[in-house]
């Protein structure tokens, strides 16, 4: 019975030091911190107010170029303000101003009459067809754009959507009509999805990392993986390795980039970096968790913070304080033979969570340092962390999606829209594109060029 006492008093010690997680400690987003959760700043106050500062350079809208003014109108004086004399004009450069207005937007109704004829020879009769370019659907390319980006750019309801082509536009167009130019766009979409899964394996580079998602109101995941030139998103109802092996590939080539997540081991230490801002809040959970073990963290912390100060040193643009990689490479040993004993002490220490996470941070402790020997590597997930931010926005006002077709719509949709905004291009464009693609018969328009 002591013995039982023993360990149940130990289990509630352990327990009453464990605090709840946050955003400082671990991977939760910030939202999902209570009201109570006491906010820190990094950046000090500075005691000025707000808004623009005395003195600060103006900026103002550039002027339209004479081919694009639709209408230029001269403004002259007729007589002086101060005497009424007639005003004449002189060579001096006229002020621009230039107004900038959206016209009232008319739909154009195209129709085709398809007549009845009747054979002169047998006596048949028989209806001619739609010719060749014209689709079926009621719709045409440019309304199957405009539905496609205000659903999947800029997350609109159905509902809304339907509301605001009729208020704006003046067309009447019902909840299944959206639902149809969806599904048709979302068949249309599927190379350009391809395309951008087989550029993201190949890319020497791969940030990866997931979040939730529901389908049909269950559990599932969205992923998402950044490469250099393209971005690629999946919705599964699973986290497991085999997800993202049909990211990134059975056999990776390149550097993963990703947290500590068990998922990633199927690829080498050699070949991962693993997120040292996700370490940072690790080592802040073990800070505010079991005292007599907070000097293992607070020193972890510090090396941290040396750590990421080099690495801001040898990203500065200010070449007084740039150092060379060679030199980054240098001054991190100390510090990586710090981390390591502490890991280690940590690890042989008597206690509950901070032994576990350091003996679990261990495990992938040679991927803490990949961004030091390989030019182009990152020691954060920062990437795709940000780069998944508008599908968690999605989630959150739609709930996630109600079918497959819907999950494939929203990742065929946000893969074109982060590979677009990564290599500079109009996403507008490129929905058209596709349109005339689905509808007209056009040639199906590459997202990578």
């Amino acid at each position: 019975m002591r013995k039982v006492v023993e360990k149940l008093s130990g289990e509630v010690e352990r327990l009453k030091a464990r605090k709840p997680k946050t955003s400082r400690t671990s991977s939760k987003p910030p939202s999902t911190d209570g009201p109570w959760t006491k906010r820190f700043s990094k950046k000090k106050p500075s005691g000025k107010k707000r808004g623009g500062q005395p003195g600060h350079k103006g900026v103002q809208r550039k002027p339209a170029p004479p081919e694009d003014v639709n209408q230029s109108n001269d403004v002259l004086l007729e007589s002086c303000r101060k005497c009424s004399s007639r005003m004449v004009r002189t060579g001096a450069t006229p002020l621009h101003h230039q107004v900038i207005d959206i016209p009232p937007v008319k739909p154009r109704i195209d129709e085709w009459l398809l007549h009845v004829s009747q054979c002169t020879g047998c006596g048949s009769t028989e209806r001619a067809s739609l010719p060749a370019g014209v689709h079926p659907s009621s719709f045409g390319p440019n309304l199957s754009a405009l539905v496609v980006l205000l659903s999947g750019e800029y997350r609109m309801s159905r509902r809304n959507i339907q509301r605001y082509i009729a208020d704006a536009h003046g067309v009447e167009i019902s909840l299944g009509a959206i639902s149809n130019i969806e599904r048709r766009m979302t068949n249309g979409l599927e190379d350009a999805h391809t395309e951008a899964l087989a550029a993201v394996q190949e890319s020497p580079t791969k940030h990866l990392d997931e979040t939730t998602w529901r389908q049909e109101g269950k559990l599932a995941w969205l992923w998402a993986a950044v490469g250099q030139t393209a971005v690629c998103f999946l919705i599964r109802d699973s986290r497991r390795a085999e997800v993202a092996k049909e990211l990134i590939g059975e056999e990776p080539t390149g550097i993963l980039i990703s947290d500590r997540y068990a998922g990633y081991s199927f690829v080498g230490l050699d070949q991962r970096q693993v997120c040292l801002a996700h370490l940072l809040r690790d080592f802040q959970r073990m800070a505010e968790g079991e005292k007599e073990l907070r000097w293992i963290s607070d020193g972890l912390l510090l090396a941290m913070n040396d750590i990421f100060r080099l690495w801001h040193r040898h990203r500065s643009e200010d070449e007084s304080e740039r150092i060379s990689r060679a030199e980054l490479r240098r001054w991190s040993q100390p510090l990586r033979t710090r981390v390591l004993k502490l890991l280690d002490e940590g690890a042989l220490n008597r206690g509950h969570e901070t032994p576990a996470m350091c003996r679990g941070i261990l495990r992938t402790e040679p991927s803490m340092w990949t961004f030091i020997h390989h030019e182009g590597i990152e020691p954060t997930n920062n990437v795709v962390e940000r780069t998944v931010r508008p599908g968690v926005i999605l989630r959150k006002t739609s709930l996630g999606s109600q079918s497959d077709r819907g999950s494939r719509f929203v990742e065929r949709m946000q893969t074109a829209s982060a590979t677009l905004k990564l290599t500079g291009r109009s996403l507008r464009d490129f929905v058209l594109d596709v349109a005339h693609h689905v509808l007209a018969g056009a040639a199906a328009p590459a997202l990578l060029k």
